[in-house]
């Protein structure tokens, strides 16, 4: 049974340092990125996986988040093979893919503070998908893995690590949390190689939080570590 989910965001990459938007475009880390994604294995997040009975990892495809669940598995815990599954890549950009934040400010300014400013889960890129649809998209995926490791036999310690993006991690841990639009407006973005970390109560049933709230037995235990 999976014990705890370590939600991690990919490392740095050059379109972020740029503050472009990368969507589904396929851009690797940078040096700052890779020496970000050594710091999460040295930090909080290694000691997790390292502390862990067991470890099951899965990752969005796209390079990014790919190369840095590698370096953070490899420098924690050894080698682990990492699933890799499209449900949890990064909110599909549309018309905003490719492009630098300011320009999209200019040229759509009440849908880019939706998405930014004052965020909501109904917003997102134009032409693109939204917070909400991503978000549920990588907690379906998520929550059939819990399910089917749950008749494993992985003791109560098992760690779930999934590396993915921060809009569609941004927006699934909204979900989770049951959030209000004030509360999801107010929630912090989650930084570069930066994870939350939710953990389950060993008395009841690993059902993903924000789900089904009479079976949910999880609770955050770190935001941004």
């Amino acid at each position: 049974m999976v014990a705890r989910l370590v939600l991690l965001r990919h490392g740095e990459t050059d379109w972020n340092r740029q503050d472009r938007y990368q969507g589904r475009t396929d851009v690797h880390l940078n040096d700052e990125g890779r020496r970000q994604a050594r710091s999460a294995a040295a930090g909080p997040v290694g000691q997790l996986l390292e502390d862990a009975e067991a470890v099951v990892a899965v990752s969005s495809p796209l390079a990014r988040a790919r190369e840095t669940a590698q370096i953070v598995l490899e420098a924690s815990v050894g080698a682990v093979e990492v699933d890799l599954d499209p449900h949890l890549a990064e909110l599909h950009g549309g018309d905003w893919e490719g492009l630098e934040l300011a320009e999209i400010a200019t040229r759509w300014p009440d849908a880019h503070a939706a998405w930014r400013a004052s965020p909501s889960l109904d917003a997102g890129p134009t032409g693109g998908e939204t917070m909400r649809a991503g978000g549920e998209r990588l907690l379906h995926a998520l929550e059939l893995r819990v399910a089917g490791l749950r008749e494993e036999d992985h003791g109560f310690g098992a760690t779930m690590l999934a590396v993915a993006h921060g809009g569609v991690l941004r927006a699934a841990v909204g979900l989770m949390l049951g959030l209000d639009v004030a509360g999801f407006a107010r929630l912090e973005r989650i930084g570069n190689a930066k994870a939350v970390v939710f953990e389950a109560d060993p008395a009841g049933e690993a059902a993903l939080p924000g789900r089904t709230d009479e079976t949910s037995r999880w609770r955050l235990a770190g935001y941004n570590v």
